[in-house]
């Protein structure tokens, strides 16, 4: 198979790449663009697996919500506890593991944020034991796995790539690794960085040290500042359709009809309960009566914040084209709905806040 069988989902991105691998001359800079579930974390890992890179010379700076993804792959690992199954829950392991890169330790400011690097070190001894367990100790060893990655995968503590992380990578790329073999840095989610992460990174980007190559990631491209998508190889994913929700959950033993997309499998399986999420999105901005404390509670118990975020910012975008909301209304309450999550990322806040921020500006706007 082709990039892990990248070539199944993605066929013409898989022929790109590989011949972008074959050529002996990967570019510096590359965009993966695209919807979530559309494989393009996937892509990036395989093409570092297809050039020969270690996985000690893999950065991945990500603001995605990783337990949306790790507790599904944990529940179809307790399932199954079959090959397929354990490779998945290692896939979806391995992109958190390496956002605790040693490079990036001195890009944490806190104690707390430092103490995740032991953490990750801890998982990683686990993920050995999983790859031994039998029928007898598989559940106990997943129990094991899911408390370790509990304070990791918190996504009410998500945060966006900093400028000392910009930093610390530029210091590690500078530096020459023991095997020759060049070093790949994936940055997941870089529209929704601050300013001064954003120009470090350019800089960078503009004289990259020798052997250093950059994968950025994102769902909104045209957030990106122009100077940089001017230095990356664009990719655009195309979007998740049926045929590759089939393939990738009959790969995992799961049957297809029982959802109607790959993110509704993931989110479901993590327990969010989608549906609630946006209908209370779809209530606040059209001033409908909710209960704002069952809301609240249903989102503290599943850490469905994010998802919430991004309904209210689409329904923001519905109510625009639909005429049911002015430009400038629309506007001045994308700016602070994008504001609040990007300045709840950087402080590294409670979700609640940001959450309590952006109810009463969309009720303020609604009265």
């Amino acid at each position: 198979m082709l990039l892990g069988g990248l070539d199944r989902t993605q066929p013409e991105i898989a022929a790109q790449l590989e011949e972008l691998a074959s050529s002996g001359s990967f570019p510096n800079a590359m965009l993966f663009s695209g919807t979530a579930c559309s494989g393009r974390m996937f892509a990036a890992r395989r093409v570092c697996e297809r050039l020969g890179i270690p996985d000690e010379n893999v950065v991945i700076i990500s603001d995605r919500n990783h337990a949306y993804r790790i507790r599904t792959a944990l529940e179809l690992y307790r399932r199954h506890r079959n090959t397929s199954s354990r490779n998945f829950l290692n896939e979806c392991i391995a992109v958190l593991l390496q956002q605790y890169h040693g490079a990036l330790i001195d890009g944490q400011s806190t104690t707390a944020g430092k103490k995740k690097f032991s953490d990750a070190a801890e998982v990683t001894d686990i993920l050995r034991d999983l790859e031994s367990s039998d029928e007898a100790t598989a559940s106990k060893t997943a129990d094991r796995l899911e408390k370790a990655l509990s304070p990791l995968m918190d996504s009410n503590r998500t945060s966006s790539i900093s400028i000392g992380q910009v930093r610390a990578i530029r210091d590690w790329c500078s530096t020459s690794s023991m095997d020759g073999a060049g070093k790949f840095v994936i940055i997941e989610g870089l529209e929704n960085a601050g300013d001064s992460a954003v120009n470090g990174l350019l800089k960078t980007l503009e004289e990259p040290p020798a052997g250093s190559h950059f994968i950025l990631i994102s769902s909104n491209a045209g957030r990106i500042p122009a100077t940089i998508l001017s230095r990356a190889r664009k990719l655009r994913f195309k979007d998740a359709d049926q045929d590759m929700k089939r393939y990738v959950l009959n790969s995992l033993f799961v049957d297809p009809s029982k959802c109607d997309s790959l993110e509704e499998f993931f989110l479901e399986g993590s327990g969010i309960n989608d549906r609630l999420l946006l209908d209370a999105a779809k209530a606040l901005l059209m001033k409908q009566p909710m209960d704002m404390s069952a809301l609240v509670s249903e989102l503290e118990k599943n850490q469905g914040w994010d998802r919430f975020f991004k309904h209210v910012q689409d329904q923001l975008y519905l109510a625009f084209t639909e005429g049911r909301l002015d430009q400038r209304r629309t506007e001045y309450l994308m700016k602070a709905v994008n504001d609040a999550v990007l300045k709840g990322r950087t402080f590294n806040q409670t979700k609640r806040l940001t959450f309590d921020y952006v109810v009463y500006r969309i009720q303020e706007v609604n009265r």
